[in-house]
C-alpha cells in the first residue's frame, strides 16, 4: 500500500511541474517575445523562429514528463524494479541532455548568425541548460542503478 501513497505523490508533483512548464512555455513564452518584438523591432523577425525553438525545446520536457508519468504508474502497481523503468529514466536522461544542449545553442545560433549579443540575458540559458544537463545525469545515474537493482532481483528470484 506504501507504493501507492509514492506513487499518488509523484503523480501530484509531476502534474505540477507539468502545469507549471505548460505555463511557461505555451504563455509566458509568447508573452515576453511578443514584448521584445515591441522594444526590439528590429529583431521582429525572429518573433515565431524564436518562439517554434522554445517550443521544441518544451516538447522535450513533455517527453521527459510522459516518461515520468509512465514510471510513476509502474511504481503504483508495485512494479518500481523494473527493467521498463530503467529505460524510461535513461530516455528521461536523454532529453533532458538534448534539452540542455538546446539551450546552449539558442545564444550562440543567435549570436553566430545575426550577430545579436545577449548580454547577461545569457545566463538565463546557461542556467536552463545546466539544470536539464543536471537533472538528465541525475536520471542517467538512477537508469544505471535501477538496471542493476533488476538484474541483483532477477538473479535473486531464480535462486528462491
Amino acid at each position: 500500500m506504501e507504493h501507492r501513497k509514492v506513487s499518488t505523490m509523484l503523480i501530484s508533483a509531476g502534474a505540477l511541474a507539468t502545469v507549471g512548464g505548460a505555463g511557461l512555455f505555451l504563455f509566458y513564452a509568447p508573452v515576453t517575445a511578443n514584448e521584445c518584438r515591441i522594444l526590439y523591432p528590429e529583431l521582429a523577425f525572429l518573433f515565431w523562429p524564436a518562439l517554434i525553438y522554445l517550443w521544441i525545446i518544451g516538447l522535450f520536457y513533455c517527453a521527459s514528463m510522459y516518461e515520468y508519468f509512465r514510471i510513476s504508474l509502474r511504481i503504483r502497481e508495485d512494479r518500481s524494479f523494473c527493467a521498463e523503468n530503467a529505460l524510461g529514466l535513461g530516455r528521461i536522461a536523454l532529453f533532458l541532455c538534448v534539452a540542455g544542449a538546446l539551450w546552449v545553442l539558442l545564444p550562440v545560433l543567435l549570436t553566430a548568425v545575426y550577430a545579436i549579443h545577449l548580454g547577461p540575458s545569457y545566463l538565463i540559458f546557461l542556467l536552463a541548460a545546466m539544470a536539464s544537463f543536471a537533472l538528465g545525469l541525475l536520471a542517467w545515474a538512477l537508469s544505471k542503478l535501477l538496471a542493476r537493482a533488476v538484474r541483483l532481483k532477477e538473479e535473486n528470484d531464480l535462486t528462491v
